[in-house]
C-alpha cells in the first residue's frame, strides 16, 4: 500500500519556504535601498533648493544694486541741466 507521497513531494514545501525566506530577504533589501535612495534624492532636492535661493539673493541684490545706480545717473543728470539752464 502506498501513500502516494514521494520524496521530492515532502522536500517541494521546505523549498519553498527557502524560497519565501530568500524572496523576504531580497524585498527586505530592496526596500532599504528605495530609503537610501529617497533620503538621497530628498537632500539632493534641499541642496538645488538652496542653490536657487541662493541665486535668486543674488539676482535680486544685483537688480536693486542697478536700480539704484540709474536713479544716482538720473539725479545727477538733473543736478547736471540745472546748472547748464
Amino acid at each position: 500500500m502506498s501513500t502516494g507521497l514521494s520524496a521530492s513531494t515532502i522536500q517541494r514545501p521546505a523549498i519553498a519556504v527557502q524560497e519565501v525566506s530568500n524572496m523576504s530577504v531580497a524585498l527586505s533589501n530592496q526596500v532599504r535601498m528605495m530609503e537610501k535612495m529617497k533620503s538621497v534624492y530628498q537632500a539632493d532636492q534641499q541642496l538645488k533648493l538652496l542653490n536657487l535661493q541662493a541665486e535668486v539673493e543674488t539676482l535680486l541684490q544685483q537688480l536693486q544694486n542697478l536700480k539704484q545706480q540709474r536713479l544716482t545717473e538720473e539725479d545727477s543728470e538733473i543736478s547736471d541741466q540745472d546748472h547748464q539752464g
